[in-house]
């Protein structure tokens, strides 16, 4: 995982940099990470939805419920969820539970645009049997949310929110109190943990890689 924060850079380089024609660009010639033991585990997708309103790029951000027994309830995040039998490949995971989760049907509004590194999943301080693979899509047709019981609402956040270095911060991890974690504050909550992990990737790893 990246480990350094972005170099604050300017205007002109944040809008070239966050446009998506690069993000495919990169996105089409990035070799993502596999797990070592992905064989031995579950495995769950998520999707990132990204699209250009005035000329900036956005990524959707869900609000999930509050629900017992839900190892990520009332975390933000992505849509995404477990594999399921009925799934021939991973990509279709996702678009599944973006369809269940917000109403959006990824097949007739977004194209894929390439996929991140595969992640180990975690619960709090636990280490789950389970790895979650991040697809990357881009809104090309508009599309109307219709939100289910899992997730309580969705917002659009400007990538450039994530290359400003003041925009970070740390939290206590929900956990242990005693350690403290990286973040992005959202209203009353904050993007951490393996979401961070994927903005990360993609600012970092991605997109800061030579064209």
């Amino acid at each position: 995982m990246p480990t350094r924060l972005p170099q604050e850079p300017s205007p002109a380089q944040t809008e070239e940099r966050l446009a998506l024609t690069r993000i495919r660009h990169q996105l089409a010639r990035y070799s993502p990470r596999v797990l070592a033991e992905s064989v031995e585990l579950a495995h769950a997708a998520v999707a990132l939805i990204l699209r250009e309103t005035s000329g900036e790029a956005e990524v959707l951000v869900i609000w999930r419920a509050e629900q017992p027994g839900d190892p990520w309830s009332g975390h933000l995040g992505f849509p995404g969820g477990r594999v399921e039998p009925g799934d021939v490949s991973l990509d279709r995971t996702a678009v599944r539970e973006t369809r269940e989760e917000l109403g959006i049907c990824l097949d007739s509004c977004a194209r894929f645009l390439g996929r991140l590194s595969e992640i180990r999943a975690r619960s709090l301080s636990r280490m789950l049997p389970m790895s979650i693979i991040p697809f990357v899509c881009e809104l090309v047709n508009p599309a109307t949310q219709r939100l289910n019981g899992e997730v309580v609402k969705t917002r659009w956040i400007p990538l450039r929110y994530f290359l400003n270095r003041a925009n970070r911060a740390t939290m206590s991890h929900p956990g242990d109190p005693t350690q403290t974690v990286s973040c992005y504050p959202l209203e009353d909550r904050a993007i951490w943990g393996m979401s961070l992990a994927m903005i990360d990737e993609l600012l970092l790893d991605v997109l800061s890689a030579n064209p």
